[in-house]
């Protein structure tokens, strides 16, 4: 596999290199008035060794220049792979895993036929981690109905204590973004803001029709750690993904993470 992977790539350098060669004597005939009218009356003035060297040099040039692009491409996966497990993680750590069997055990005992709803949902929302987050983006639409089933999963476990509002006109959009993009800002609400049912955490989901924003009002946990894991996780994603650059406001009051929509093509 790796001596055929050298082969296309000896090949490739060689092609473009001819291309290359043929566009530098192309644009040489073009832009210079005297050399046109030295071919006009003595011929092609170079002779087959100097085609030669000009065909190394464009052969060496063409090799760097590819060379840097596959080593480029390859850093940028292993990045999105990084980026990917990371997410996975978040998705899958054992404190997650833990409140999640700790809610479906109780529910059991009490009322079977939520616990059935709640295993439903659930198991939705780890088919859908383990499934798309191998994938560079997904459909609004998609993400949205993942969010559904998270969303509730967090009303069962915390009642009144989160209430996210999703404003009607983010799921008329039409984009992709970064799998479980949303659901990651959410969680990264949750984790550094107070939130009970005498004080729920309010968060808001809003668009301006280019870009999608998660906000809330500060209720900062006293002595929280924070490693900001998910957010850069996410902010990584998108520099892979695209030019378009991730917003974050935050005032004395409000926290917002503006994150942009990229075009179906």
């Amino acid at each position: 596999m790796k001596i055929r992977r050298i082969i296309h790539g000896v090949l490739l350098v060689l092609g473009l290199s001819v291309l290359g060669l043929l566009f530098y004597y192309a644009m040489w005939l073009i832009t210079d008035k005297d050399f046109r009218e030295m071919m006009w009356q003595f011929g092609w003035p170079w002779n087959s060794w100097m085609v030669l060297i000009d065909y190394a040099g464009c052969c060496l040039f063409t090799t760097v220049v590819t060379l840097y692009y596959w080593r480029s491409r390859e850093k940028a996966e292993r990045e999105r792979d990084k980026f990917r497990l990371q997410a996975l993680e978040n998705q899958l750590s054992p404190h997650f895993v833990f409140n999640n069997f700790s809610i479906l055990a109780d529910l059991i005992e009490v009322d079977p036929k939520r616990a059935s709803d709640y295993l439903m949902n659930l198991s939705k929302v780890y088919r859908y981690t383990l499934s798309h987050l191998d994938h560079e983006t997904v459909t609004l639409q998609e993400e949205l109905a993942f969010l559904d089933r998270y969303l509730a999963l967090l009303k069962q476990r915390f009642g009144e204590g989160i209430q996210v509002r999703v404003t009607p006109e983010v799921a008329q959009l039409q984009g992709k973004l970064p799998p479980a993009a949303l659901q990651m800002l959410i969680e990264n609400a949750i984790k550094h803001n107070e939130h009970t049912t005498a004080h729920s955490l309010v968060i808001d989901v809003t668009t301006d029709g280019q870009r999608i924003s998660v906000s809330n009002k500060k209720q900062p946990i006293t002595n929280a750690e924070s490693t900001s894991v998910g957010q850069h996780n996410i902010v990584e994603r998108y520099r892979l993904l695209t030019s378009q650059k991730i917003v974050i406001s935050s005032t004395q009051d409000e926290y917002c993470v503006s994150i942009p929509l990229i075009p179906i093509e």
